[in-house]
């Protein structure tokens, strides 16, 4: 390969770095309104009146839209598929008469400019009828939020996989308790939507940073009752979203608007708004059971977890469910239990998150295992390297081959590398020798998926024509999240053509012009859309070979692609530039150059990640300070090296994050948190140096080139490495995640108590 496995900057990496490229937010149309939101100041009720006089004498404004002057439009903002492959409940209005959290959307304004529509926004008055509300577990399981006839629990689930073994009810049980807050997504650029409805085609065009135009279109239309084709959404440059663009806030608002006003409109959330009123990962607290055999052998995981979805249930259903599978992604095991239950309280509703619940169900996963290791004392990475699945297992909820998998290899070259035996006698002796910093250092392990199969037969669409100078036009579905996806699928494309990647015209999704897709979810775009840009590669390029061999009188078989030429073997001197294939076949066969691709997948190799953390805690302040890290992933083949070291790299520092500082709170009145000064992220100089591994020995069978996924595993055994390594550090069994200074002092000031 030449250009694969090189690396490479991203497409649009000189337009953000000029400042020239322009986002959502910066969008302006012709006569184009912004919106400003009015949202509900109380945690539960009804709307019992709005007035809007004193709005309306604002000069400039548009018009003001409720749930009182408009149709009752009813959507989930989960549903990301036409109706008959998710069929969800409509559960909310694009402007509630019912609110359910402080946040929930009551009216829309929209004016001249955003200042005007702000000013007139707050001068909306609200009424309301308050209903009883909870903020917390404990309050939704007493039923305190429930309207009459309504269980606390809105879904009770169970599930097993494998079967018991003969020596099951003589292992030795360990057990665990993990509680997890929510989280914000903190992605650079907010929430931002731009809707123009033309009245005489009865056209409504929606741009917005999103993770499938087709999900927005399928529920856009569905709640306007227009047809699939007068519904174009274009998916626009996206500063990040790490899960927080694929469920439908904005742009429901943003349709209906456009098309009372007949204008263009624009509606851009700050970062008030963007937290308190789209949505966060969710918070869980749960119990796990384990069962081992005395030499570290797993037998059995019964997992007993419970989920605040939040004011709406959107995706929690299958967020609760969908992780199980994940455990065997990574170790082999034999027999699995799920309980899960999922309340609902009146605050910011939950939804996604990178890794998809995987994260969290890793923590219980990984906790369990550091206490079975200390317990049967067996060393931490013995005790992985003995339970991780091998090549030639089976993953035996899904029922497919693991493939090649390198979670051994990954285990114990990490542990060479991060020279972890050395460690365990550092840290030995550094706690020995100080009373006030503690050192600690664990592992942890996590497994993911490349794509929606087995539970759908994913699939993928590309096109690309050779225009008449021999550059080319590609066309997919693409979300690129701003990390690089369109610069791997133009390398792809580029490996194939033996053609450069800036001579590739590869751009985003877009539902006129761009074919189906379900988007950006379950770590699939590489794996599966990204193998349908090859096989349309490889079919553009037999075209071209097919057109030259018309021109040259010669058989097919004897030519072949160079630098974006055709060449003759034993016939060197035989040389067509592209441009001139493209022509003849223009003005010879009456056609241009063009192929496409359907590709769909009938395999989920086992991607994993493999984290080695050292962490140094500040006994006095309760500080944590991550000391090293190394990461290891199974990667299969990087296609941009670059990209994958950073998307990991940024997963890790949202990770430590997420295990040290990061808690989306609401206060007992059901305000949430509205600002990142009470936020707590970890910058990238909070961190140390986060040294990555690629291993790339274990190529998949479907994948472009061999390579397997990486978005979501990225993220996946973060907080369980870190959290793994403050107990260590501490000799503590803290179970709250985040392990921020108050509770570790917490924890501190009760053990010296005793």
């Amino acid at each position: 390969m030449k250009l694969v496995g090189t690396e490479q900057p991203i497409h649009d990496a000189r337009g953000k770095a000029t400042g020239r490229l322009r986002f959502a937010c910066d969008k302006q149309l012709q006569g184009m309104a912004c919106l400003a939101m009015v949202f509900s100041t109380i945690p539960h009720g009804y709307v019992t009146s709005i007035d809007t006089s004193e709005a309306m004498k604002v000069e400039g404004v548009y018009g003001i839209f409720h749930t009182f002057n408009t149709p009752d439009y009813r959507f989930n903002h989960y549903r990301t598929q036409f109706r008959a492959a998710q069929n969800l409940p409509d559960e909310e209005s694009v402007f509630q008469r019912y609110v359910r959290f402080i946040g929930d959307r009551v009216a829309a304004v929209a004016a001249k400019d955003e200042i005007t529509a702000r000013k007139a926004a707050a001068l909306v008055k609200v009424e309301y009828s308050p209903l009883p509300y909870a903020t917390t577990f404990d309050e939704a399981l007493a039923g305190k939020n429930c309207v009459d006839g309504k269980s606390p629990v809105v879904d009770d689930c169970r599930m097993e996989v494998g079967t018991a073994a003969e020596d099951e009810e003589e292992g030795v049980v360990v057990t665990v308790h993990n509680e997890l807050s929510r989280l914000h997504h903190a992605a650079m650029e907010p929430h931002a939507c731009i809707a123009d409805y033309d009245p005489d085609a009865d056209e409504l065009t929606i741009q917005s940073p999103n993770q499938a135009v087709f999900g927005i279109r399928t529920v856009i239309s569905d709640m306007m009752h227009m047809p699939y084709n007068r519904v174009r959404v274009i998916k626009t440059t996206m500063g990040g979203s790490f899960g927080g663009k694929q469920e439908w806030m904005l742009e429901p608002v943003c349709a209906v608007v456009a098309k009372e006003l007949k204008r263009p409109v624009k509606l851009v959330y700050d970062r008030a708004e963007t937290m308190r009123s789209t949505y966060c990962r969710a918070a869980m607290r749960g119990d796990m059971r384990g069962v081992f055999r005395k030499d570290g052998t797993l037998l059995r995981v019964d997992l007993d977890v419970l989920l605040d979805a939040g004011a709406y249930i959107g995706n929690s259903l299958d967020y609760v469910r969908a992780p199980f599978g994940k455990f065997f992604r990574c170790y082999r095991v034999p027999h699995a239990t799920l309980h899960s239950r999922v309340v609902s309280t009146n605050t910011t509703p939950s939804g996604a998150f990178r890794s998809w619940g995987v994260a969290e169900y890793y923590m219980f996963m990984e906790h369990l295992l550091n206490k079975a290791a200390e317990l049967l004392s067996i060393d931490p990475v013995e005790i992985r390297v003995k339970n991780v699945l091998l090549p030639g297992d089976i993953d035996i909820k899904m029922k497919l081959p693991v493939e090649n998998t390198r979670t051994r290899e990954c285990l114990l070259r990490g542990a060479e590398h991060f020279h972890w035996v050395e460690k365990q006698k550092e840290d030995e002796a550094f706690n020995a020798a100080n009373r006030r910093f503690k050192r600690g250092t664990a592992v942890a392990c996590a497994g993911h998926t490349n794509t929606y199969y087995t539970r759908f037969n994913d699939f993928a669409g590309v096109e690309a024509r050779m225009c008449d100078d021999g550059t080319v036009q590609a066309n997919a579905s693409i979300h690129d999240h701003g990390c690089g996806t369109v610069q791997a699928f133009k390398m792809i494309l580029s490996e194939e053509l033996e053609l450069p990647t800036d001579l590739i015209r590869l751009e985003e999704a877009d539902t006129a012009h761009t074919p189906y897709d379900y988007g950006c979810f379950s770590s699939r775009s590489v794996f599966v859309l990204g193998r349908a840009v090859q096989e349309c590669g490889k079919n553009l390029r037999r075209a071209i070979i097919a057109s030259a061999a018309e021109m040259l009188h010669v058989p097919g078989e004897q030519l072949y692609l160079k630098e974006g030429t055709v060449r003759r073997r034993g016939h060197e001197e035989t040389s067509l530039t592209y441009a001139e294939v493209s022509q003849w076949t223009i003005l010879n066969l009456r056609r241009e150059l063009f192929a496409d691709a359907r590709y769909h997948n009938s395999t989920n190799p086992v991607v994993t990640g493999t984290y080695f953390a050292q962490v140094e805690v500040d006994t006095w302040t309760g500080l944590t300070r991550v000391i090293d890290y190394l990461a290891l992933h199974d990667v299969g083949q990087a296609i941009n090296p670059a990209m994958c070291i950073g998307q990991i790299q940024g997963a890790v520092q949202m990770g430590c994050g997420a295990a040290l500082t990061e808690q989306f709170t609401f206060s007992p009145d059901g305000r949430s948190l509205t600002s990142l000064s009470k936020y707590h992220l970890l910058n990238a100089p909070d961190l140390p140096d986060i040294k990555v591994e690629l291993v790339q020995d274990g190529p998949s069978q479907e994948g472009p080139f061999g390579a397997k996924s990486v978005g979501e595993i990225a993220m996946a055994p973060v907080a369980a490495a870190v959290s793994g390594a403050v107990n260590k550090a501490l000799g503590s069994d803290l179970q709250v995640i985040p392990m921020d200074p108050d509770r570790i002092l917490e924890m501190l000031s009760k053990r010296e108590e005793k």
